[in-house]
C-alpha cells in the first residue's frame, strides 16, 4: 500500500497565492467594475450590460484553447505558463480600471477592448492554475487541504479588495468627485496589479508538478465527446455556472442594495462587501471536518439548504439593518463551507473520467469549467446591468425612481436563490461514491 505523501505547508501556502492574484482582480471587477463603469466614467448601462456580456463570450475561445495547448504540450508546462503570463495579467488588470479622457464612444471600445484582453490573460494563467491541484497530488485529502488553502486565499484576496477599495480610492483620490474617484481608482488598482503579479509569480517558484499528464495525442472531438459523457463532470460545470451566478449577483449588487433598498451609502455596501467576505473565509475551514462525517454532497446539500433559508429571510427583513446582517451571515458562512467542495467534485470528476477513457484531458476539462465560471458572471452582469435599466436606475442620482427598489432586490435575492435551488439538483443528481 502505497504511502501518502504529505504537502508541505510552504507549498500549499504557495499554491494559495494564485487565488489571492486572480480574485483581488475577480472581486474588482464582480464587485466594482459595473460601479466603476456607471459612476465613475460615466458609460450607458446598455453598453456596461454588453461589455460584461461580449467579454465573456470571446472568452468561450480563450478557455478551451489554453486547456487543449496544455493538454497538447503536457503538465510539466503548466509552471511556465504562469510565470510568463504574471506580469502581463497585472498589466492589462490595471488598463480595466485607466480611464481615458475619450469621447463616448472611445470610451465604450476602450472599456470593452481593455476587459476583453485582460479577460483572455485571466484565462491562460487561471485555466492551467486550476488544472495544478490533480498535477500536485493523487490523495483525495490532500486536495481538499490544498483547496481549502485555495478558497482561504480566494476569500483573503476577495476580502483585501472589500476592505479597501471605497476608502483606497477616495483617500488617493483625495475626494468623493467622480473625477477624484477616477484618479483613486486608477493609482490603486495599480498597487493591486502589481501585487498580484509578484503573487503568481510566488506559484510558479512554489508549486511542485509530481503528476503530470502525458500530451494528448487524442483528436479534439474525441476528446469533447468522452468529456460530455462524464457526467460528473457535466454536473460539476453545472454546480459551478451556478454558484458563480450567485456570487456574481451578491457582490455586483451589493453597493446598490445598500444604496437603494437599505438606504446607506456606497461605504455600507463596502462594509457588507467585506462581512460577507470575513465570513466567507471564516466558513472555509469547516468544510474539510464536515466533508469527512458526512461525504462531499450531503455536505454541500445542507450548506445550499442553509443558503436558501437565508435570502428567504433577507427578503421578509426588508430594511432591517439587524435582520439583513443576519441573514447574510448565514448566507456567508454556508457559502464559504462550501466553497472547497466544488473543486474537490470537479478534481473528482476529472480523475473517473480519466480512468474510464485515458484522454488525459485535464487541461481540457479544466478549461471549461474556467469558461463557465466567467460565463456565469458575464451573463449575470448583463442581467443585472438590465435590472439597473428596467428600473431607470439614475447614475450619482441623489434620489432613484420608487420601482427600482424591486428590481435591485430582484438581482440581489430572487436571482441568487434561483441559483441555489438549481445547485441543490445538480447534487441530488450526483452519484456519491461515497
Amino acid at each position: 500500500m502505497k504511502s501518502i505523501q504529505i504537502l508541505p505547508l510552504k507549498e500549499k501556502m504557495a499554491y494559495g497565492c494564485g487565488d489571492v492574484a486572480s480574485n483581488m482582480m475577480w472581486g474588482m471587477t464582480s464587485s466594482y467594475l459595473m460601479y466603476y463603469y456607471t459612476d465613475i466614467y460615466g458609460l450607458p448601462l446598455v453598453a456596461v450590460s454588453w461589455i460584461l456580456l461580449v467579454a465573456r463570450v470571446v472568452d468561450a475561445f480563450c478557455d478551451p484553447a489554453i486547456g487543449y495547448i496544455v493538454d497538447r504540450v503536457g503538465g510539466l508546462i503548466v509552471p511556465r505558463l504562469i510565470r510568463v503570463l504574471a506580469i502581463p495579467f497585472g498589466i492589462t488588470g490595471f488598463l480595466c480600471f485607466l480611464a481615458l479622457p475619450l469621447s463616448p464612444t472611445g470610451k465604450v471600445l476602450w472599456a470593452g477592448l481593455t476587459y476583453i484582453v485582460f479577460g483572455a490573460i485571466y484565462s491562460c494563467i487561471n485555466t492551467p492554475y486550476g488544472a495544478l491541484a490533480v498535477m500536485i497530488s493523487r490523495s483525495a485529502t490532500q486536495r481538499v487541504g490544498l483547496n481549502a488553502f485555495r478558497m482561504m486565499g480566494c476569500q483573503a484576496g476577495s476580502l483585501f479588495v472589500a476592505l479597501l477599495t471605497i476608502p483606497a480610492i477616495t483617500w488617493l483620490g483625495g475626494g468623493e468627485s467622480a473625477v477624484q474617484h477616477r484618479y483613486g481608482m486608477a493609482v490603486y488598482v495599480l498597487g493591486l496589479s502589481v501585487l498580484g503579479s509578484f503573487l503568481w509569480l510566488c506559484v510558479a517558484r512554489g508549486c511542485t508538478v509530481r503528476h503530470p499528464p502525458a500530451p494528448v495525442r487524442q483528436d479534439l472531438m474525441v476528446t469533447l465527446r468522452y468529456l460530455c459523457g462524464n457526467r460528473q463532470w457535466v454536473l460539476s460545470n453545472l454546480l459551478a455556472f451556478f454558484y458563480f451566478m450567485g456570487q456574481a449577483a451578491l457582490f455586483g449588487f451589493a453597493l446598490y442594495y445598500a444604496r437603494i433598498v437599505l438606504g446607506g451609502t456606497e461605504q455600507l455596501g463596502a462594509n457588507i462587501i467585506t462581512f460577507i467576505t470575513v465570513l466567507l473565509f471564516a466558513g472555509v475551514p469547516v468544510c474539510l471536518p464536515l466533508a469527512r462525517h458526512l461525504g462531499t454532497v450531503r455536505s454541500g446539500i445542507v450548506c445550499l439548504i442553509a443558503q436558501g433559508v437565508a435570502y428567504l429571510s433577507m427578503a421578509m427583513a426588508g430594511m432591517s439593518m439587524t435582520g439583513f446582517f443576519l441573514s447574510v451571515s448565514l448566507l456567508a458562512l454556508g457559502q464559504g463551507v462550501m466553497s472547497p467542495l466544488y473543486y474537490t467534485l470537479l478534481a473528482q470528476a476529472v480523475d473517473d473520467g480519466d480512468s474510464r477513457t485515458s484522454t488525459g484531458s485535464a487541461g481540457l476539462a479544466y478549461s471549461i469549467n474556467t469558461w463557465v465560471t466567467k460565463l456565469a458572471m458575464g451573463l449575470t452582469g448583463f442581467i443585472l446591468a438590465q435590472f439597473l435599466s428596467q428600473g431607470h436606475y439614475v447614475e450619482n442620482g441623489a434620489t432613484q425612481p420608487p420601482e427600482l427598489s424591486a428590481w435591485i432586490t430582484a438581482g440581489f435575492v430572487w436571482l441568487p436563490l434561483g441559483t441555489v435551488c438549481m445547485q441543490v439538483l445538480c447534487l441530488l443528481a450526483w452519484r456519491n461514491r461515497g
